[in-house]
């Protein structure tokens, strides 16, 4: 839906200049999309003083109330800043222009570690266990972010190797799910099963979005992704 007209305005700046085109933010791309991110923003922001809180009102803090405090925070101040236009790269180079919002991807890589360190906590994995699936899912996130900057067909490659770390992790989080021990219990169960369910969305819409094929349109995709985070 975006690509057609972002291509026009790029063609002309090029034949009226010659040179890249230079593309504001946020005002270049749809007030839906700047929505969304206000949106997951605001979500994100009451989603962290709610657990600050939850966890200070208790008369010794958990590491669980920490960790998710820190995942909700960071969330909100990567969405903040997508809203302001930070963290956003007109992408030029590929078959049609892409508007790529990187900052999704150091917000990830936070936030993606700390997700998977609270299950691991919850199951009361070994430290081995625990570097492992963090650094699995480092890597796959470093692997989209490659691939989200680069033209095909080499991020096709990247987003491959991303999806190769993605199984790693999830074949990690269902031994854990399936611990000998019983640690967890049905909260383990839920959190895991509705991690692994929304991890999943991600690759499908790196395919089709922006950062891949561009099938998918920028409003839909922000929406996609806001949901699912």
């Amino acid at each position: 839906l975006l690509a057609a007209p972002l291509r026009e305005m790029v063609f002309s700046r090029l034949e009226e200049g010659g040179e890249e085109p230079v593309v504001t933010f946020p005002d270049d791309y749809p007030n839906s999309v700047r929505h969304f991110l206000l949106i997951g923003f605001l979500g994100m922001f009451i989603g962290a003083i709610v657990f600050f809180y939850m966890g200070i009102s208790r008369k010794v803090n958990t590491i669980t109330h920490v960790l998710t405090f820190f995942i909700a925070a960071v969330a909100a101040c990567a969405y903040y800043a997508m809203w302001a236009g930070l963290g956003v790269e007109y992408k030029t180079t590929d078959t049609t222009p892409r508007v790529i919002f990187w900052a999704r991807y150091l917000d990830w890589v936070v936030t993606t570690p700390l997700i998977l360190a609270d299950l691991a906590l919850l199951s009361r994995a070994d430290t081995p266990t625990m570097i492992s699936l963090i650094g699995n899912d480092v890597l796959m996130v470093i692997c989209g972010l490659i691939g989200a900057l680069t033209v095909a067909p080499y991020k096709y490659m990247w987003w491959v190797a991303g999806l190769i770390f993605f199984i790693i992790v999830i074949i990690q989080l269902l031994q854990r799910l399936n611990n000998a021990e019983g640690y967890g219990g049905d909260a383990l169960k839920g959190l895991s099963w509705l991690t692994i369910i929304c991890w999943t969305v991600y690759p499908i819409v790196w395919i089709v979005g922006s950062e891949g094929t561009g099938a998918l349109g920028l409003s839909q995709e922000g929406g996609i992704i806001t949901i699912t985070d």
